[in-house]
């Protein structure tokens, strides 16, 4: 953490401090509680999960990530919120910063979070500078449409709406389409070997290749998440033309997820993510999953909405992007 944290500092009698350690972590999930019970965010969203008591301890535990940055608040002497910063470089060039921030519902209103933005904004600033980016820099922030008090504060603090991601569900497997037996074009499903990780990571890399607002990922990053169980990868040749990354749902919660489906673009528009997305969903219930969940951007030109609705899911929620540009501050 930098000078901005390292010091406790106290903002409207909000008190911003670093993590102290193992003791942390719990008040910091109560908090993550508390605000999924009153914002209206369900516990099966794969867009806001509910992070494990793990998952906090490691985030702490990680200070020196050059892509991850964190505060937490205390009020009257406990955990009342905590923010995160987490950075990276979008297919268009344009480095974002991205801040999150939790805060126990009674304690809003109160100054609590605009103390969060400010933080972080100020933090931004400092690492702006030490990577060099203020050229092609931005603040981010999310706010989900049920949490209008959140999407007030960042447009009163001059952040506006660039895009959305939609998540969507399918609350069971029981009445399936049925699979297609012969992919269209020609393709065909192979079983997944981990020297097919690159090949699929480049297929989805070029699939967003055209899309300004999407980041852009890292193939270790990509491979150390891979769950390649049930994924259905389709390939023409030596060459992989489309994939439904399918995973199945964390600690036996029985909800699986479709992280990725993309199609490489000379391939679109013949069924071929349809019949992927099917089987994947086949592959979930034959491993016990009772539903699935996964979401899709705005920003993404290929937009799905159709295609997943045809195949029987629902819409269940929106969650905004934000952004302010950084323009030296």
């Amino acid at each position: 953490m930098s000078e901005h944290s390292e010091t406790p500092s106290s903002r409207g009698g909000f008190l911003l401090r670093p993590y102290a350690g193992d003791a942390d972590h719990e008040p910091v999930l109560g908090v993550r509680l508390a605000c999924r019970g009153a914002d209206g965010i369900d516990h099966r969203s794969v867009v806001e999960p509910l992070p494990t008591a793990r998952e906090v301890a490691d985030a702490a535990a990680a200070p020196e990530d050059p892509h991850r940055d964190q505060i937490l608040v205390e009020y009257e002497g406990s955990v009342a919120g905590y923010a995160t910063i987490t950075s990276w470089r979008d297919q268009d060039g344009t480095e974002v910063y991205l801040h999150r921030g939790w805060l126990l519902p009674e304690l809003r209103g109160r100054g609590g979070g605009t103390a969060m933005v400010r933080w972080a904004e100020g933090r931004i600033a400092a690492l702006v500078r030490a990577h060099g980016t203020a050229d092609r820099a931005c603040f981010a922030a999310n706010a989900a449409d049920v949490e209008p008090a959140s999407v007030a504060l960042l447009t009163d603090l001059d952040y506006r709406r660039v895009f959305s991601v939609t998540e969507f569900e399918r609350a069971t497997l029981d009445d399936l389409p049925p699979l297609v037996r012969e992919l269209p074009g020609g393709a065909e499903l192979r079983p997944v070997e981990e020297s097919h990780h690159r090949p699929v990571w480049e297929m989805v890399r070029a699939a967003y290749a055209d899309t300004g607002n999407v980041g852009g990922w890292d193939f270790e990053a990509f491979a150390r998440r891979a769950e390649p169980a049930h994924w259905q990868v389709a390939w023409d040749g030596a060459e992989v033309v489309g994939a439904a990354l399918c995973v199945a749902g964390p600690d036996g919660g029985r909800v699986g997820e479709v992280r990725e489906l993309s199609v490489r673009k000379d391939w679109r528009r013949r069924g071929l993510g349809r019949a992927l997305l099917v089987s994947g969903l086949h592959a979930l219930a034959r491993h016990g999953e009772r539903g699935v969940r996964l979401f899709t951007g705005s920003a993404n030109p290929y937009r799905s909405y159709e295609l997943y609705r045809s195949a029987g899911f629902r819409r269940v929620a929106e969650f905004g992007r934000y952004r302010k540009p950084f323009h030296g501050a």
